[in-house]
């Protein structure tokens, strides 16, 4: 009678296995599916990336402007040249407002003074963004397109497969 009561509660015990991991195959189906709801229900904008050698580069505009910025997620703000704030001043000083300047730490672990402003409205992908501040870089360099505007939105991903930016309004 020992060993049937055994068998039994090992029985119990596989169909509670099998239970549970029904159940939690069932909660994560459901949580995909209703994630997928929400993301459909959600404004997006993809943004096509140009790759060049592991660095993400994309078109930007201000002023009417046209301006190729590197996607820098480590750059908590954004950052461009002074040839190309010269530029976009030459179409006017409305849509720039100057700021106090700032240290600024770069990659190479050196620190710079760097002018700030902040651009009212600019585009990217053909959607508008509002209110960037960017650092002025005294030297020539890359443009770069850090995290203050990307965290404009409720989520941002890279799809390296596709090189493109998706900004979820």
């Amino acid at each position: 009678m020992h060993s049937r009561s055994k068998r039994n509660s090992v029985s119990f015990f596989k169909w509670l296995a099998i239970i549970i991991v029904f159940f939690t195959l069932s909660l994560s189906l459901w949580a995909v599916i209703l994630n997928k709801e929400i993301v459909s229900k959600l404004e997006y904008v993809k943004i096509p990336l140009s790759n060049y050698y592991g660095v993400y580069h994309l078109n930007g505009g201000i002023n009417d402007i046209n301006i190729e910025f590197i996607l820098d997620t480590g750059a908590s703000e954004s950052m461009i040249s002074k040839n190309v704030l010269d530029r976009i001043t030459e179409k006017g000083n409305y849509n720039v407002d100057h700021l106090e300047g700032g240290y600024y730490s770069l990659a190479d672990g050196s620190n710079v003074f760097c002018e700030r402003i902040n651009i009212k409205t600019m585009m990217i992908g053909g959607y508008t963004i509002r209110d960037v501040v960017f650092g002025i870089m005294p030297t020539e360099t890359d443009n770069l397109l850090g995290r203050n505007v990307l965290d404009q939105f409720k989520k941002w991903t890279v799809n390296k497969n596709l090189n493109e930016l998706t900004l979820v309004k």
